[in-house]
């Protein structure tokens, strides 16, 4: 299996464009075979998106850390009328998002780059939503909830999704160790949301 985050060259044959619909909006997408979930969104973003909707109100300026096409960014910006930066490793998944960020009309509304986790993330926000790479590893990804931790504004809010038996209890403990606390805010489908405040 090809890793998602690690970028390759593409061909013009290999980009191509699909429709889906979440939060009852009708998205487009430019993707290619390199990139997380190419065909369609995935299921626990779908599953992210929704309970964000349904459980919270954002405001502000957010981060969606892993970008990929830039699923997360697009519909809530759209859903809440808020603003993004947006960052993934991989550079074509970068070059994607910024042309699906026009696709969608929401141009003016995020800006997308590349960073290697929180490399060249300079921002404070008042959110981050993400569907972490649970591949990377346990170290990695505890080493992501750190940084975003550090880079949250006070009260802000860190949103993510991961499947229980890809290491929820254990990623749940370590939010706690971080944050101080750990909330699921919702179950779908074998996928949960956790959500950590910054007090």
């Amino acid at each position: 299996m090809q890793h998602y985050f690690i970028d390759k060259d593409h061909n013009e044959s290999d980009f191509f464009e699909f429709n889906d619909e979440v939060l009852g909006l009708n998205l487009c997408f430019r993707s290619c075979d390199s990139i997380f979930s190419k065909n369609q969104i995935d299921d626990g973003t779908r599953a992210l998106l929704n309970a964000i909707s349904k459980n919270m109100t954002l405001n502000g300026h957010g981060l969606d850390l892993g970008c990929g096409l830039g699923v997360i960014a697009i519909a809530l910006i759209k859903r809440f009328g808020v603003t993004f930066d947006m960052v993934d490793i991989n550079a074509t998944a970068v070059k994607l998002s910024k042309e699906n960020l026009i696709k969608n009309n929401v141009q003016h509304s995020a800006k997308a780059y590349f960073s290697d986790g929180f490399e060249n993330v300079t921002d404070n926000f008042d959110f981050i939503a993400t569907n972490p790479p649970i591949k990377t590893g346990k170290k990695l990804l505890f080493s992501l909830m750190e940084g975003a931790f550090n880079h949250l504004k006070e009260n802000g809010t860190l949103t993510l999704v991961i499947r229980k038996d890809h290491g929820m209890e254990s990623l749940k403990k370590h939010l706690i160790s971080i944050f101080g606390n750990c909330e699921i805010i919702t179950r779908d489908k074998g996928y949960y949301i956790l959500n950590s405040i910054k007090n």
